[in-house]
């Protein structure tokens, strides 16, 4: 019986680590924001349609990104800023560590603006409120 026990419990335990494992923790989708993880085709993307880019370097486990996503990037004033404007990437430094390289970044979260060529205009390092992140893109 004790035996039974055990390799009932082995096996539960087994399941669930394989459930957690397929399950996808990075979060690419914020309600009412266009954005894309394509860090290619948002150059291309923004390059034909004369926008800027704002690059937002992420990665699992990140309080401070979550904050971002939940209290700025949901934000409806930003999104419409965002949406009209801008390309917005979600890139995760430990999926993307080229792109986190190219642009210097080694923790998160960081904002980084760039124009439509792909050159880079202004950065945000930490978390920031909704109301100094649309100030800071009215300096761009």
């Amino acid at each position: 019986m004790k035996k039974y026990l055990l390799i009932s419990l082995f096996i539960l335990i087994l399941t669930s680590t394989i459930a957690v494992s397929a399950v996808d923790f990075e979060n690419t989708t914020i309600k009412g924001l266009n954005i894309t993880t394509d860090y290619d085709g948002a150059l291309s993307e923004a390059q034909s349609q004369n926008k800027s880019i704002v690059l937002i370097f992420d990665q699992a486990s990140c309080q401070y990104c979550e904050m971002l996503k939940e209290n700025v990037l949901s934000n409806s004033t930003v999104q419409k800023e965002l949406n009209e404007n801008y390309i917005v990437v979600l890139v995760d430094i430990n999926k993307n560590p080229k792109i986190a390289n190219k642009y210097k970044v080694f923790g998160t979260p960081i904002i980084q603006f760039l124009d439509s060529k792909g050159n880079e205009t202004m950065r945000i390092e930490g978390y920031v409120e909704s109301d100094e992140f649309l100030n800071s893109l009215k300096e761009i």
